[in-house]
């Protein structure tokens, strides 16, 4: 886990593409690394230092490819294995499923019209 906080676009794309990731403040920092990334590797290239790019971009690049790739892999077998999970649930539930039965306070819709005067 510490190499993708110190190479560069790794921890930030796994930010951004994780499932279980619904807080607005970590993906706005995982946004802002990848800008200032981006800035920061611009930058060294119009200095032509080639140093900080080969030591921190080019790693983090193959571990991006290496993490996505595995990525993909196991989303797609979560997807798999819901999907059958699924299929068996909802058999499962519209066995145990039955016809509702009547409401106890269902009245006739017909009035009593026919009742003897006294």
């Amino acid at each position: 886990m510490i190499p993708m906080l110190v190479f560069w676009p790794a921890g930030a794309l796994l930010v951004l593409r994780s499932p279980w990731n619904n807080n607005v403040i970590l993906g706005g920092v995982a946004w802002a690394l990848i800008i200032v990334g981006a800035v920061l590797g611009f930058r060294w290239l119009m200095d032509e230092n080639l140093q900080p790019i080969m030591t921190f971009y080019v790693p983090g690049f193959l571990l991006t490819i290496v993490t996505q790739v595995q990525w993909t892999a196991y989303r797609h077998k979560m997807t798999s294995g819901d999907r059958a999970s699924e299929n068996a649930s909802v058999e499962e539930v519209s066995e145990q499923i039955r016809a509702p039965r009547p409401s106890a306070r269902r009245r006739s819709k017909n009035p009593r019209t026919h009742r003897s005067k006294s």
